[in-house]
């Protein structure tokens, strides 16, 4: 690994287009349902809207690092650590999209190597600057190369309050629940779907994404503290702490303190945390206290598309 090289590294701009019908199976590969979520899932919907963390399908695509100088890069051992997402404005219901990457640095973390990007972007026709992510991309067995542990320009997690949660808000996941969120993000890595790849990485079934997690995560938030508006969406930080099967129940706890939220989602199954020391950052909240509840999914959600 070389951090300098590796951060010299200038790609071409990457442009990613969408209509409503992208954003739609976005929407249902994180968990949305006609009972509670149509304004998401139906494009005549009076109040239509695409959901924030639909910036990760652009982002993908633009964030090309297995191209990068300075970076030996092994898909097997590549896993998605932390994501941070920063909106300006509400997405588009369709747009034409233009992403540039850069990578920020290469951290050495002993046990690996953690791979930190920005991917800015912009609307293609307009020239307005829509949202910021950072990629984590964590690459096992690639550390003690000598380089810096830390960068002033990672953005980091915080620790969750310790008291009990304000809200707890949860949902079963779908079986084939990665494989739709792999059309509908575009992250066709194969790890999500493929038996003997997902062995090869050390893992005895293929899992979910870990941004679809956050997905759930980010909806069951704005359900709770932002009445469904995504226009009241500012940024999400977490961090991926535990793989998640498809078929397992997810269940997010929320802190609120002011206007963010603190959360961190479950696996009800197992008790494991699967995403941590998360928080939400709203421009306004509307709390509206849920009963724990359980969405089930499980049906086919292929024949909705």
């Amino acid at each position: 690994m070389d951090a300098a090289q590796a951060k010299a590294y200038k790609p071409e701009d990457a442009f990613f287009s969408y209509k409503q019908r992208d954003a739609i199976i976005y929407a249902l590969g994180v968990g949305c349902a006609v009972k509670d979520d149509l304004k998401f899932l139906y494009e005549s919907h009076e109040d239509f809207q695409v959901l924030p963390t639909y910036v990760v399908a652009p982002g993908l695509l633009a964030n090309s690092i297995t191209d990068c100088p300075g970076i030996e890069f092994e898909l097997a051992k590549i896993l998605h650590g932390e994501q941070y997402i920063e909106v300006y404005a509400p997405l588009p219901t369709e747009a034409d999209l233009r992403t540039e990457l850069r990578v920020v640095d290469v951290l050495d973390k002993g046990s690996g190597a953690l791979i930190l990007s920005n991917l800015t972007t912009f609307d293609k026709n307009s020239g307005k600057k829509l949202c910021m992510q950072q990629f984590g991309t964590f690459q096992v067995g690639s550390g003690k190369f000598g380089g810096a542990k830390t960068c002033p320009e990672e953005k980091k997690c915080v620790p969750i309050p310790e008291r009990a949660p304000d809200a707890v808000l949860e949902q079963a996941t779908s079986v084939d629940q990665a494989v739709l969120y792999r059309m509908g993000s575009g992250d066709l890595n194969p790890l999500h779907v493929d038996p003997m790849f997902a062995k090869m990485s050390g893992f005895k079934t293929p899992i979910l994404h870990g941004l679809c997690t956050m997905g759930f995560s980010t909806r069951h938030v704005l359900k709770t503290f932002a009445n469904n508006d995504v226009s009241k969406f500012k940024a999400i930080k977490v961090r991926f702490s535990s793989p998640v099967i498809p078929g397992q129940t997810l269940v997010t706890e929320m802190w609120q303190e002011g206007n963010r939220i603190h959360f961190q989602t479950k696996v009800k199954e197992t008790g494991k945390i699967v995403v941590s020391n998360g928080h939400m950052d709203l421009t306004d909240v509307v709390f509206r206290k849920p009963e724990v509840s359980v969405s089930d999914i499980t049906n086919n959600l292929a024949s909705s598309l």
